[in-house]
């Protein structure tokens, strides 16, 4: 079963609020893979035995052909995969994927997670289960149109893997009649060094590359000091009385 999971964020701009949005940066299903393992509910024995070719950017290291998914690594050999370069990728973005371990009595079951080419991810290794997929999340910071994502064996012995829908998606806005949207977060969007606010939230203050810089939980009429923040533009989000809203602040 094919499943997606969205980043939430919004930029908001002029009079508009902006509606939370997500747009694919990358995508790979694998569903032209034909092999056995994994998809068909077979974890051992001579499954995906059959070498994957990599193509359309995509590097392998000891990847093998498994139903509508590849397996990596052998008994004693480490397998790898990179993507090809997450040519729409800039700033934060939400990695998904699916995963399971090979079922053997001796099996590892850790599998490294890294980015090349520019960024950072949260997590850097998952642990899988044996016998079933499980979907991972990992959030990508300071992603570039030359980052590439790397999943990995953690050894070469018994660590053998399955891996399927790698999703990557990261936010984008949809702006909305404000008129029938608007709900109050801040007072003043012009800020020195004193951020008032207008309700009750949990809120955030991205910057412009979509980097959390500040977090805190404001009541209404308080202040939120900002002091060490650099001047510029910034954008702030919450969620209030049960709707996600974004207002844009510049800091002077």
């Amino acid at each position: 079963m094919k499943k997606f999971y969205s980043l939430f964020a919004a930029v908001i701009l002029a009079a508009s609020v902006n509606a939370q949005t997500t747009t694919t940066v990358f995508s790979a299903d694998f569903d032209d893979v034909v092999g056995t393992g994994g998809n068909d509910g077979s974890w051992s024995g001579t499954v995906a035995g059959s070498a994957a070719t990599a193509t359309g950017g995509f590097v392998y290291d000891n990847m093998y052909k498994g139903d509508k998914c590849l397996k990596g690594g052998t008994s004693s050999k480490a397998g790898s995969l990179t993507t090809p370069v997450l040519a729409n990728l800039s700033g934060v973005a939400t990695l998904t994927f699916r995963a399971g371990a090979w079922v053997g009595s001796s099996e590892k079951l850790t599998l490294n997670v890294s980015i090349i080419g520019g960024g950072s991810l949260d997590i850097t290794s998952v642990t899988l289960v044996k016998g079933e997929f499980s979907t991972y999340t990992v959030e990508i910071t300071g992603g570039t149109s030359s980052s590439k994502l790397v999943f990995a064996a953690a050894v070469a012995s018994n660590n053998r893997f399955f891996i399927d829908e790698i999703l990557v998606t990261a936010p984008t806005q949809a702006v909305v009649d404000v008129n029938a949207t608007k709900v109050n977060l801040v007072k003043n969007t012009v800020v020195g060094n004193t951020l008032m606010f207008a309700g009750k939230a949990d809120v955030q203050i991205l910057n412009m590359n979509g980097q959390v810089v500040k977090t805190a939980s404001v009541n209404e009429n308080t202040s939120l000091d900002v002091a060490t923040l650099a001047k510029g533009m910034y954008v702030v989000t919450a969620i209030v009385n049960g709707k996600a809203v974004t207002e844009k602040i510049i800091k002077k």
